[in-house]
C-alpha cells in the first residue's frame, strides 16, 4: 500500500509540475505587463474610468479591457485610440456588456 501511495504521489506532482511550466512568465513579459499596466491605469484615471472598467493584461502586453455598460461609446472609444497609439501597448481588445466595442484594425 505504501508503495502505491509513493508512485501515485510522484505522478500527481510530475503532473503539477509539467502544469506549471507553461503559465511561466519570463522577466520581459513581467516587464510587458507591468509597464503595459501602468499606462492602461494612467488613461482610465486620466479619463475618469479607473471604476468603470477593468482590464487584464497578457504576457506579450496586449490589452483585454471591459467597459461597464453606462460608459458612452465616444469615452470608450477615446481610451481605446489613446492606448493603441502607445507603442509600449502591443494591442487592445475592448468589450462592454460582452460585446466587442472598437474592433480590431
Amino acid at each position: 500500500m505504501t508503495i502505491y501511495r509513493t508512485v501515485l504521489v510522484s505522478l500527481l506532482l510530475l503532473l503539477l509540475t509539467g502544469c506549471a511550466t507553461d503559465n511561466e512568465v519570463s522577466q520581459q513579459e513581467l516587464e510587458n505587463q507591468n509597464k503595459a499596466s501602468e499606462i492602461v491605469s494612467a488613461v482610465l484615471f486620466d479619463n475618469d474610468l479607473d471604476g468603470l472598467a477593468s482590464y487584464n493584461i497578457r504576457k506579450s502586453g496586449f490589452v483585454v479591457i471591459i467597459f461597464d455598460e453606462s460608459v458612452a461609446d465616444e469615452r470608450y472609444r477615446k481610451v481605446v485610440d489613446l492606448l493603441r497609439s502607445n507603442a509600449d501597448i502591443k494591442g487592445v481588445r475592448a468589450e462592454q456588456d460582452g460585446v466587442e466595442v472598437c474592433g480590431l484594425p
